[in-house]
């Protein structure tokens, strides 16, 4: 199953490149590297009025055809290429842009659920960068009890425009326990939920949003006493 939720989330956010674009060096010159980080050596110089093609792009540096060769150029040196109809590059972090304004996020997590292992596929929905809603369904595998989990939940970001953004929200829903019992058949338990939550989102590169929080739930039962439960967990969303 899990197999199958990664897939899904990797069909959401994977995205066709862009066609290659033919430019031309409007500044004095731009340093080619061999790979794409500053750590990479700078082994050619494009100077002014040569062709080049970008390829694509993977994060601050973009891939690069000169003389039949593939080198890797700063984003930021883009301000000293023009197209061959002389149009200029807006080097402004277009994804952090979409990241601010986005709709939807779809995400996948692990983590810990009482001492037993869980993954949670959510869905969001934002209203604006500040408060968003999520749908998450969550399934935890003990040795004692598998549990299922399904809660809505209202989120508020304070600071939405900061790459690592805190977040807090409060929920509820309802847990599912199946007792792993072998010699005496124990029925299902159904119960309501409420919790409290706080994490951190981390944009990272283009869809991508890594995500960790920690959730505090009360089961509430029908005997005098409820139980609470901790949840940790790690993971990334996609948005779109």
């Amino acid at each position: 199953m899990i197999k199958t939720l990664l897939l899904c989330l990797s069909l959401l956010c994977s995205a066709a490149l862009a066609a290659p674009i033919a430019v031309k060096v409007q500044g004095d010159f731009v340093n080619l590297h061999s790979g794409a980080g500053r750590g990479y050596p700078m082994v050619q110089v494009a100077i002014k009025g040569e062709s080049l093609t970008l390829v694509t792009r993977r994060n601050d540096w973009v891939q690069v055809l000169f003389r039949q060769q593939t080198f890797w150029l700063a984003r930021a040196d883009l301000t000293q290429l023009v197209t061959l109809t002389g149009e200029q590059f807006d080097v402004s972090d277009q994804r952090l842009n979409e990241f601010e304004q986005r709709a939807f996020e779809a995400g996948l997590l692990f983590g810990d659920f009482n001492g037993s292992s869980y993954y949670q596929l959510s869905f969001s929905y934002l209203f604006s960068p500040y408060f968003h809603t999520e749908l998450a369904i969550g399934q935890a595998n003990g040795r004692q009890a598998d549990n299922l989990s399904a809660e809505l939940s209202a989120y508020l970001s304070p600071m939405p425009h900061w790459r690592l953004s805190p977040y807090f929200g409060i929920g509820g829903g309802v847990l599912q326990t199946t007792p792993r019992t072998i010699l005496v058949q124990t029925p299902d338990r159904n119960n309501s939920l409420a919790s409290v939550e706080l994490g951190l989102r981390y944009y990272m590169t283009r869809n991508f949003i890594a995500r960790m929080g920690y959730r505090r739930s009360v089961i509430i039962t029908d005997r005098n006493d409820n139980e609470e439960i901790d949840t940790w967990k790690l993971g990334f969303s996609v948005f779109f």
